[in-house]
């Protein structure tokens, strides 16, 4: 119809679901009553100006009503002539048709051919019901006929009196049993829980949690405050589960919004551990870092046992160890000190085994060939991370933060493609972080890609840009926007355009 483009408005009148019902008028802009005619619809006329569209009041499922109205001619615009639907000639009866139909006597076609006429006459501005017979011919007996039946809840499996014949009645389930278990059943004794890893910045706690998955998970440096988020790791064996909490490290003063987002992200870990690790530098005041380390008001002695690591034990000689190890059992809420040198793999599995022997029972809670829950876009953002921490120095590194803009996965003929942004505090650091010609960007880029092909166990391309986001670290919008309160989070429709520089 719009092929068809007029001034004029076409009203087709659609008979309602009930038989014998009131038609359905819908209007049709720019359509004119030349369409009926040209699409072949056969002794069309167009309803004058005020016609009522109630003609359509009874009209068959078959049956179509088609009426013009020129929006010129209602806003009164003079001397424009009335547009009127060209008659079609009468088709001819197909061979071979009724002979009671197709033979009449001469005289009473005359008749009908002056009563048609004077019905045009007196009638030429009633609506006219096309016969769709006419139009598809045998054909649409048997198409309205299964319309009929289904809007009037009749269909064809049903017999002729009503019923349902009882031989195409379904009598088994209406879907099929789908034998799928997500998760296999536990064994009897089954033990999970969570185990909280606590300590200062530096003090090696990624590093353990590394040891314990054995697979690196969290991010290592020779940096304090690496670790942002409540990284989560999970150990599973055949008789227990352990899921355990990386933690940021807990600082004696918070700067800024970012150190108190890490802040609570450590009383969250704390409040759900089942089994809490403490870690101290044993080369570096261990006593004096363990004062004040946990929350004064926290009593974990009857629902979550304490178990302290003097971590780089290898620095020390046995003398210094036994002494260590003796002034912290005398601490009220310790129950164990385990003397651990995390980067050297020495003395981690009694602390696992000690924990897994404190695990409260309780079913799987992921599947048992999960190491973690965080999507990969999280370790991709923290391994750019750590190379920031590694090649740049003073206040760069702690004032980058890295947003994974998209991370799309390719066939095996081309490389995964990765649109990585570096945001900084100020312009100034945008620049440092570039480089004179973008070596430096270019340097991280190289070492960030090499680590995530490692990851990932496929090769990658790094589209690496850097922004400016204006003191994000005080902001608690920009933080959100930058995914420090959820790092699970894959899309951030804030974050602005496409990066500034690209390398």
């Amino acid at each position: 119809v719009a092929m068809f483009a007029s001034t004029s408005t076409a009203c087709v009148c659609v008979p309602g679901p009930v038989r014998g019902g009131h038609a359905v008028p819908r209007r049709v802009a720019g359509a004119s009553p030349v369409i009926a005619s040209v699409l072949g619809f056969g002794r069309a006329r167009a309803l004058p100006h005020g016609a009522s569209l109630g003609h359509a009041r009874g009209a068959s499922r078959r049956d179509f009503l088609v009426t013009a109205s020129s929006r010129e001619d209602e806003a009164g615009a003079p001397g424009k002539p009335a547009r009127r639907v060209r008659k079609l000639p009468k088709r001819d009866p197909p061979p071979g048709g009724r002979a009671d139909e197709t033979k009449a006597p001469t005289a009473a076609t005359a008749d009908d051919d002056a009563e048609e006429a004077d019905a045009d006459a007196d009638d030429e501005d009633a609506p006219v019901v096309f016969d769709m017979k006419e139009l598809y011919g045998e054909s649409l007996e048997s198409s309205a006929s299964v319309d009929e039946k289904e809007e009037d809840g009749v269909f064809d499996d049903e017999g002729s009196d009503g019923s349902v014949d009882e031989d195409d009645t379904w009598d088994g389930p209406l879907v099929p049993p789908v034998q799928v278990s997500l998760l296999e059943k536990d064994c009897e004794g089954h033990k999970c829980g969570y185990v909280a890893i606590v300590g200062r910045p530096n003090a090696g706690k990624s590093t353990l949690m590394n040891t314990l998955v054995g697979q690196k998970l969290s991010v290592v440096t020779h940096k304090p405050q690496t670790t942002r988020h409540k990284i989560l790791g999970i150990v599973s064996e055949h008789e227990y589960q352990m899921v355990l909490l990386d933690t940021p490290g807990v600082m004696r003063e918070e700067f800024n919004k970012l150190d108190e987002m890490m802040l609570i992200s450590v009383r969250n870990a704390i409040a759900n551990a089942d089994v809490m690790l403490v870690i101290v530098d044993a080369s570096r005041d261990p006593i004096g870092n363990f004062e004040g380390l946990l929350p004064e008001n926290l009593n974990l002695t009857d629902r979550a046992p304490v178990g302290v690591i003097l971590n780089k034990c290898d620095l020390l000689n046995v003398d210094e160890i036994k002494q260590l190890k003796k002034q912290f059992e005398s601490f009220p809420n310790v129950a164990r000190v385990f003397p651990v040198s995390a980067l050297a793999d020495v003395g981690a599995q009694i602390p696992k085994n000690w924990c897994v022997e404190n695990l409260p029972l309780g079913p799987t809670l992921y599947p048992k060939d999960t190491v973690s829950e965080h999507p990969e876009r999280f370790f991709i953002a923290e391994i750019i991370r750590e190379k920031i921490f590694l090649q740049y120095q003073q206040e760069i590194p702690y004032a980058a933060q890295v947003w994974v803009q998209s991370h799309k996965e390719r066939d095996g003929v081309r490389k995964d493609l990765i649109v990585a942004k570096v945001f900084v505090e100020r312009k100034s650091q945008m620049g440092i972080v570039i480089g004179n010609g973008g070596k430096a960007l270019k340097k991280l880029s190289t070492a960030a890609r090499v680590d995530i092909e490692k990851f990932l166990g496929r090769p990658v391309y790094l589209d690496l840009g850097v922004k400016v986001r204006e003191g994000w670290r005080s902001d608690d919008a920009a933080l959100n926007d930058l995914g420090l309160d959820d790092p699970n989070r894959l899309e951030q429709n804030n974050l602005g355009p496409a990066p500034d520089v690209v390398g």
